[in-house]
């Protein structure tokens, strides 16, 4: 698979929306969105149901053109175009293909109406339908094709007029999970390979870890976030998206003094000077597999704890750990080996360490 897409400072954004605010009577669903999105790369807007998500996708393509805002695509102002001059395919979640069109004539439906020959529609369908694996299905028509083979079909569709935008609204969702599994890395396979830009709106974080160069965190109709899957998932700007973007430890405490807090008993050691002020309620994130319990002699934030609830996942137990001499329970990922090796089972003593470069400090909302 092909490396991500690197930008550097000097390139100018293949996709400019500023200031785009979108509401519906009295209910604002996105406010103030600015947001630059590169040649080539694989964006995908995250976010729970009626976070905004699909309605910045909408405003993008024109399906519903913003309240306020603007919206550029490769320096060509599109705030107020119609759909129909708009350069860009779109994948739904529900294929949308034409169930009395054989699969040839549902790739080349845009072609048709674009008033291509027939010579050239067949090459570009053969060639299409080469790309996504099933050219030996063209005579066919949707009925008979898995979920999987018409979601390919969909995208083979959307490619068909070699847009300079790839929209994918939810587009894996309706698939059950080991096809969509499979589908999502043929997807960024053959989006790297085209090099086409690409917007995906979806609620699956797995799949925006996965699949996108960047993610675009939402809530509530404004980004959280913006940043690569290793920024949101390690350093998480707010609660929402730490507790959104996988699993998390949420720990309440106060501010001893800048560098340390006091949670239930337990004072834990930060890894920088805080600006709040001693006392200052405090909620510090620690995702259950950054707890350590091998090789603990000397580390900070070194804990006796007492071993709970052991929950086998198949590669690693969730673990429950109550820190001696304090209120504080922890969730831990423990590996197989260390569970093996340490000799980790419910009601057993152990060490364990929260290490203090791993914890996200935000101040308690009051």
């Amino acid at each position: 698979m092909n490396a991500p897409v690197t930008i550097t400072q000097a390139e100018k954004p293949y996709l400019v929306i500023r200031s785009v605010t979108k509401r519906f009577g009295s209910f604002t669903a996105l406010q103030d969105i600015d947001l630059d999105i590169h040649k080539g790369e694989f964006i995908s807007f995250l976010g729970p149901s009626g976070c905004g998500k699909t309605t910045l996708l909408r405003a993008i393509s024109g399906l519903d053109v913003q309240t306020t805002g603007s919206i550029h695509q490769d320096g060509r102002d599109i705030s107020n175009l119609p759909v129909n001059e708009r350069d860009f395919g779109i994948v739904f979640q529900s294929y949308a293909l034409f169930p009395n069109l054989k699969i040839k004539d549902n790739v080349g439906y845009g072609l048709v109406s674009a008033g291509k020959s027939r010579k050239e529609i067949a090459e570009r369908v053969s060639e299409l339908l080469g790309m996504v694996g099933l050219a030996d299905q063209a005579d066919k028509y949707p009925a008979q094709l898995s979920g999987g083979q018409q979601q390919r079909i969909s995208l083979a569709r959307a490619l068909a007029l070699s847009p300079g935008l790839l929209l994918l609204d939810e587009p894996l969702s309706a698939l059950d999970a080991r096809v969509r599994a499979r589908l999502r890395g043929e997807i960024r396979d053959l989006q790297r390979r085209l090099g086409i830009t690409t917007v995906m709106v979806t609620h699956d974080q797995e799949e925006a870890l996965t699949m996108s160069d960047r993610i675009v965190v939402m809530s509530k109709g404004r980004i959280e976030q913006i940043g690569t899957p290793d920024e949101v998932y390690g350093k998480p700007a707010s609660p929402f998206v730490a507790d959104f973007v996988g699993r998390m430890n949420f720990i309440e405490g106060k501010l001893v003094d800048a560098a340390s807090a006091d949670c239930r008993g337990a004072v834990l050691k930060l890894d920088s000077a805080l600006t709040y002020a001693p006392g200052t309620p405090v909620t510090i994130c620690l995702r259950p597999e950054d707890v350590v319990v091998r090789d603990t002699s000397g580390a900070a934030n070194a804990f006796d704890v007492d071993v709970g609830v052991m929950e086998f996942m198949g590669n690693h137990f969730s673990t429950t750990l109550h820190v001696l001499g304090s209120n504080l329970n922890i969730s831990a990922d423990l590996s197989m080996n260390d569970v093996r090796d340490l000799g980790i089972k419910p009601g057993v003593r152990a060490k364990a360490v929260l290490p203090a470069e791993r914890l996200r400090v935000f101040a308690t909302a009051a």
